[in-house]
């Protein structure tokens, strides 16, 4: 019988690490307001993103996706490409691998894409 319980409880142990690990955040952490928070610390200095003309050095991230094309490079908007942009950088702007995390990269494209 103890042996048995040894197992029930691994089992329950291993699947409770396993089901935190893919949980969703719960409501209260409101991804997008972290989202907005990291962009504000991190992007907006160079990125408007309530307005479309802007004066800073980059472009403005204003309604990003739902444009045709993205303000520089003429390419079509998508998640993935404003993701490696974040973190690889460009002729002026810093790579912010090493800096954030991909979780909060994620995190600033999802605000970017919420952004109207």
């Amino acid at each position: 019988m103890t042996a048995r319980l040894l197992l029930a409880l691994a089992a329950i142990t291993i699947s409770l690490a396993s089901s935190a690990t893919e949980r969703k955040p719960p409501p209260w952490e409101k991804p997008l307001a972290k989202g907005r928070d990291l962009y504000r610390e991190n992007c907006i200095v160079c990125h408007d993103i309530d307005k479309a003309e802007t004066r800073k050095i980059g472009p403005s991230m204003f309604r990003l996706f739902q444009n045709e094309k993205l303000p520089f490079s003429g390419g079509t908007p998508s998640e993935e490409y404003v993701n490696f942009k974040i973190q690889l950088g460009g002729d002026v702007m810093p790579a912010f691998t090493g800096r954030l995390t991909p979780q909060q990269i994620d995190l600033i494209v999802d605000y970017i894409k919420s952004a109207r």
